[in-house]
């Protein structure tokens, strides 16, 4: 992959996390505690798993981007 397309799986993986998150917050607020702990639970292995598939793997292909990425979200609160 070049650095460009690392970017993109970078701002993906942010993107997807983000939108997972989103989704505990409306499920707190309209499940029952016991179905918000599971889907919780499975939200988090989810995250992860962008994590590992993504935003590991590019970083590691480019170890410069870690450092890019802070300063981006130190700017503006997110990699854009």
């Amino acid at each position: 992959m070049d650095i460009e397309t690392a970017r993109y799986t970078v701002r993906t993986a942010f993107r997807v996390s983000r939108d997972l998150q989103e989704t505990m917050r409306l499920l707190k607020e309209s499940c029952s505690p016991e179905d918000y702990k599971e889907y919780a639970f499975d939200i988090a292995k989810a995250i992860d798993a962008v994590s590992v598939a993504l935003l590991n793997k590019a970083i590691k292909a480019y170890p410069e981007l870690e450092l890019e990425i802070e300063e981006g979200i130190a700017a503006t609160g997110q990699y854009l």
